[in-house]
């Protein structure tokens, strides 16, 4: 047990922002109730969040608060590099299995990045940098992160991003335990995805191995389909 005093007001702050995470967005009597704080704290803690640039007032008649887009922005970067080297093991024993580069898939709002990669030791390969961006429509590591994600979340993307696949689509996903790509971003260029889940099942990214297509006929796909399944199983996430 540590004997370095803890900072109240610090801890309730966490707790505000935990309760608005997971209801947002939520007015101050909601937040009172869910932290045991008493309301003329929790507005206090609130207006501090907002000053700091943490929270901020939704929209609507009523005072009611939600993340703001710097603190959810600082969230995905650190949880992105910690996803990171967590998997690196897991990505290089994929590479070597498949002989296929491996990359680690992340969302970043309504986008998505590329947050680690492990190249194919083969001359020729595909590969991404750490920090591109990667299309979504016909993509197989949007597909198997999506098909994990809750309803409205799979909505909002496909707002954002027209074409992107249907329910029955995302259900074949998940019963089958990967995705693929069969040249729909790159002609030339197949690729299979597995989402890492957390431990309460929400996709925090996903693994995938592309190649040439050449490299990659439809029974191959289906063999680096279900390594990239295994080794997302095989993520024990903190």
């Amino acid at each position: 047990m540590s004997t370095v005093k803890q900072v109240r007001s610090v801890l309730n702050a966490c707790a505000l922002v935990e309760a608005i995470a997971a209801g947002q967005p939520v007015g101050v009597s909601e937040l009172a109730r869910r932290t045991g704080l008493d309301k003329s704290a929790a507005h206090r803690i609130a207006v501090t969040l907002h000053e700091a640039g943490w929270i901020r007032p939704a929209a609507g008649p009523a005072t009611r608060w939600e993340l703001a887009p710097a603190f959810v922005g600082l969230a995905r970067t650190g949880g992105a590099a910690s996803l990171a080297a967590a998997v690196r093991p897991l990505m290089e024993r994929l590479r070597d299995d498949s002989g296929e580069t491996v990359l680690l898939a992340v969302r970043e709002g309504d986008r998505l990045v590329v947050a680690e990669a492990a190249e194919s030791r083969r001359p020729v390969r595909l590969s991404m940098a750490p920090g591109a961006g990667m299309p979504v429509p016909g993509s197989a590591a949007a597909r198997a992160i999506a098909a994990h994600l809750p309803a409205g979340e799979v909505a909002r993307w496909r707002a954002v991003h027209p074409g992107f696949d249907g329910d029955p689509a995302l259900e074949r996903v998940r019963e089958q335990g990967w995705s693929t790509n069969d040249e729909e971003v790159q002609e030339g260029a197949r690729a299979v995805s597995a989402a890492l889940l957390g431990r309460d099942g929400y996709p925090l990214g996903a693994l995938v191995v592309c190649g040439p297509s050449d490299r990659m006929p439809p029974a191959r796909m289906r063999e680096c389909g279900g390594l990239a399944a295994a080794a997302a199983a095989g993520f024990t996430p903190e």
